[in-house]
C-alpha cells in the first residue's frame, strides 16, 4: 500500500511538472523591405541612413497575405570609420522603433516603441571569389510598455516612475557570418549577379534572465545595378522564442520573410568600403 501511494505522488510530481509550461509552434508569413543610402566622405569616415518597413499576415499559420498588418517600421542612422581596409567601426547614435503585434484574430493590434543606440565591429575579408564579413553588435534597447492603441500615446512616457522605464531596458548581442559570392566568374561584367547567405543568432541580457531568443537565416541573391546602386531579393528565416509566464507558455515562431534590399550610395572615391549588405 505504502508503495502505491508512493508511485502515485511520483506521478502526481511528474505530470505537474510536465505541465508546467505549454510549448506552441507558430508559422507567419512577413514581408520586409530595407533602403540603405550611404554618404561616402573622402577619407575613412562614411555616414548612413537606413530605413525599414515590414507587414505580417494573421498569426494562423494559414495566411499567406504578408500584407495584411503593419508590423514594424524603423529609422537609424549610421557613423561609420574605416579604421582599416578589413575593419569597420560603426554606431547608430539613436534608432527610432515602431513595434506592431498581432496575438491572434481575436485581439486588438497591439503596439510598442523602442530607442535604441547601436555599436558595431565589422570584419571583411576574402573568400574563395567573394567576401567572408563577420559582424558584432550590441543593441542597447529602452522599449515602451506594450498598448493596444486604445488611447493617445506618449513616446516612452507610461506614467510610470523612471525606476520602471529603467528595468524595461535591456541589451541584445548579435554576432553574424555573411558570405557573399558572385554568381558568375568569368569576368568583372558577370560579377554584377551574386548570391548572399548569413546566420545571426542573438543574446538577450535583461535584469530577469539571460537567453538565446532568435535566431536568422537570410538567402538572397542580388544585381549590382550601377557602381553605387544595388538591389537584393531573399529569404529570411527568424525563429524566435517567446516566453509569457502568465499563461505558463512558450512559442515557438518561425517567421518566414519576402525580403527586399535596395543600396545606394554617393559617387565620392572613398577610402570607406560599401556596405555589404543589409543591417536588419
Amino acid at each position: 500500500m505504502i508503495r502505491f501511494v508512493l508511485i502515485l505522488l511520483c506521478c502526481a510530481t511528474l505530470q505537474t511538472r510536465g505541465q508546467s509550461t505549454r510549448h506552441e509552434t507558430r508559422n507567419r508569413a512577413v514581408f520586409w523591405t530595407e533602403q540603405n543610402f550611404v554618404f561616402k566622405t573622402g577619407g575613412r569616415w562614411s555616414f548612413q541612413l537606413d530605413h525599414q518597413y515590414r507587414r505580417q499576415a494573421d498569426d494562423d499559420g494559414r495566411d499567406l497575405n504578408a500584407f495584411r498588418h503593419p508590423l514594424l517600421q524603423v529609422f537609424r542612422p549610421w557613423i561609420n570609420y574605416q579604421l582599416s581596409k578589413p575593419v569597420r567601426l560603426s554606431i547608430s547614435p539613436i534608432g527610432l522603433w515602431w513595434n506592431w503585434g498581432r496575438i491572434n484574430e481575436y485581439q486588438p493590434t497591439t503596439f510598442f516603441q523602442e530607442i535604441r543606440i547601436i555599436p558595431q565591429l565589422q570584419i571583411t575579408k576574402p573568400l574563395g571569389d567573394g567576401e567572408f564579413i563577420q559582424r558584432f553588435r550590441t543593441e542597447l534597447r529602452w522599449p515602451s510598455r506594450t498598448d493596444t492603441l486604445a488611447n493617445a500615446y506618449v513616446f516612452l512616457s507610461d506614467g510610470e516612475s523612471q525606476e520602471v522605464l529603467a528595468d524595461r531596458f535591456n541589451v541584445r548581442l548579435r554576432a553574424m557570418a555573411r558570405w557573399i559570392n558572385p554568381v558568375f566568374k568569368r569576368n568583372e561584367q558577370d560579377k554584377r549577379w551574386y548570391t548572399h547567405l548569413s546566420i545571426e543568432p542573438m543574446m538577450v541580457l535583461s535584469p530577469t534572465a539571460t537567453h538565446f531568443d532568435q535566431n536568422r537565416t537570410y538567402m538572397a541573391i542580388g544585381r549590382k545595378i550601377s557602381e553605387n546602386l544595388r538591389l537584393e531579393l531573399g529569404y529570411l528565416n527568424q525563429y524566435t522564442i517567446q516566453r509569457i509566464p502568465a499563461d505558463q507558455l512558450r512559442i515557438h515562431r518561425f517567421n518566414h520573410a519576402l525580403h527586399v534590399y535596395v543600396y545606394l550610395e554617393n559617387r565620392r572615391r572613398s577610402k570607406a568600403a560599401s556596405d555589404s549588405g543589409p543591417e536588419d
